[in-house]
């Protein structure tokens, strides 16, 4: 099999299992089983698959038809500019988060360009993969990083992610915000489970490949920020500040949570506008 050839098998197999993206989700799957970048992979289009490598191809090719997703079969994910390990035990991290990570870092420069240069404590909650607490800490390494999350598993893939990036964060396994009960952070911010029962139960099967618990936030979403809500006064320095990722549809609704407590807040939109990012003060 010639790799054109390969990529045009693939793309016909993905298509009659109702992929997506068919052609696109090929050619990276037989770039990854080559070990070549895709646009390499269309300059040796001619080149011809080792029997051992039309195996491999076939066989991710499988996997993917059968809706496991693109990222855990490459084991990879791109996150602000970084390339983050990713498989089943972690949530894939996806682009609207960098909104989050980008208004962070609005945030903190600005607050540089106005004086408050000191070492600032920061909290990922729901840590995952450590795509958030790692690309702060790339970008910003003035931040002191503690990212937190309940699965051990999920840590794990965070603590490779960050002794590939050269990133130092402290990790800690814990329920919610009992790990940092009783510190004060300058910052904390989360991507946390914000999806509606009825909502997940009408997802892409490809989602139902990730942890339900990074996705699942009670039955209409908000079960993570009413706690958020609840703790967040005793967690924060006096000018400390809370970042979190909403649904589109949520913002409203979070703003309310955190109104009736006493925060101040505002919200910021994803590169499609979308509501996305809350912050509360």
């Amino acid at each position: 099999m010639k790799g054109i050839d390969g990529m045009l098998w693939g793309e016909a197999q993905l298509l009659d299992k109702g992929i997506e993206n068919a052609r696109f989700d090929a050619d990276l799957l037989l770039a990854g089983v080559l070990n070549v970048s895709r646009d390499r992979l269309y300059l040796d289009r001619d080149q011809v698959l080792s029997e051992e490598e039309e195996e491999d191809y076939r066989r991710v090719i499988t996997r993917r038809g059968e809706h496991e997703p693109l990222q855990y079969i490459l084991k990879r994910q791109e996150f602000m500019g970084l390339s983050f390990y990713v498989d089943e035990r972690v949530l894939i991290p996806r682009a609207d988060s960098e909104t989050l990570v980008e208004t962070w870092l609005d945030i903190v420069k600005q607050e540089e360009r106005q004086g408050q240069d000191n070492l600032i404590k920061v909290a990922d909650l729901c840590t995952g993969s450590g795509a958030l607490a790692i690309s702060m800490r790339y970008y910003y390494p003035k931040a002191e990083m503690v990212g937190i999350d309940l699965s051990q598993d999920a840590l794990d893939v965070a603590r490779q992610n960050a002794q590939r990036l050269g990133v130092s964060v402290e990790w800690r396994q814990g329920n919610f915000v009992g790990p940092i009960r009783g510190e004060l952070w300058d910052f904390i911010v989360t991507n946390p489970p914000y999806v509606s029962a009825e909502d997940y139960s009408q997802c892409a099967p490809e989602i139902f490949r990730e942890p339900s618990m990074a996705f699942l936030g009670g039955q209409d979403g908000l079960d993570f920020y009413h706690l958020l809500g609840e703790e967040i006064r005793s967690l924060l320095n006096p000018q400390g500040k809370l970042l979190m990722e909403i649904g589109w549809n949520q913002a409203e609704a979070v703003c309310e949570i955190f109104r009736k407590k006493g925060y101040k807040t505002q919200v910021f939109p994803d590169l499609a506008g979308r509501d996305r990012v809350i912050l509360a003060r």
